[in-house]
């Protein structure tokens, strides 16, 4: 009777594993998935780390895999975010598109100045959606920023929720924060204005650059 008890529970216990095994690998997809569409929407989104920290904690995710891929889904949905701020800086008026394609002639020409600007910067808390919002409307090439920002987010991210306690109870919550916290409301306001007046500066004049009607845009890449 003992055995047969027995050779009961080990089938059930092996489909216990497998069912927790893939509940376990479409937990990750689903974190993977919303951290790619956070990143493409340009403001008002939570940090990246709280919403991995949320499926850390409540989820019990695998942390490595969890914050590695949820960089790549963050700088895959910055480089989207990128692309379509490309198509709407069409419509700045011509001395702001003049101004975006000096300052994107100057970083161009040094790449290892704008790759560790990239790297540092994403490091730290404050949103990076301007940082690509930029990057597009001065068509600058994002294949090496992209890059630099996955490296950057992933040891970011990995120490944020390393670090972290259980953020909050559920996902709504951790979303509300972004448009009723007033902290972060003046940081994501003053992010997307900062990229307004970085294009309204006469770049051309300030970094010696030649100014002339109709000058080639930079090469625009991913």
């Amino acid at each position: 009777m003992c055995r047969v008890s027995q050779l009961v529970r080990k089938p059930n216990a092996a489909r216990g594993a497998i069912g927790g095994g893939m509940s376990t690998a479409l937990s990750v997809l689903v974190c993977w998935a919303l951290v790619f569409v956070m990143n493409i929407v340009p403001a008002f989104m939570p940090p990246t780390w709280s919403v991995l920290a949320y499926f850390r904690f409540v989820h019990h995710l695998p942390l490595i895999p969890m914050t590695v891929g949820g960089a790549a889904m963050s700088a895959l949905g910055r480089v989207q975010l990128a692309h379509l701020s490309r198509y709407m800086g069409r419509f700045l008026p011509a001395k702001d598109q003049a101004n975006a394609n000096a300052l994107a002639s100057y970083i161009t020409a040094h790449p290892n100045w704008r790759d560790g600007v990239t790297f540092a910067y994403s490091l730290g808390p404050l949103p990076s959606n301007q940082l690509f919002i930029a990057a597009g409307i001065a068509r600058i090439s994002l294949r090496r920023m992209a890059l630099f920002f996955f490296a950057s987010r992933a040891i970011a991210d990995t120490f944020w929720v390393w670090t972290a306690g259980k953020v909050a109870r559920n996902l709504s919550e951790i979303f509300s924060r972004g448009v009723t916290n007033w902290q972060s409301i003046v940081a994501q306001v003053l992010s997307l204005l900062l990229v307004g007046v970085l294009f309204h500066l006469p770049w051309a004049k300030w970094l010696r650059l030649p100014d002339e009607p109709g000058a080639a845009q930079p090469a625009a890449s991913i």
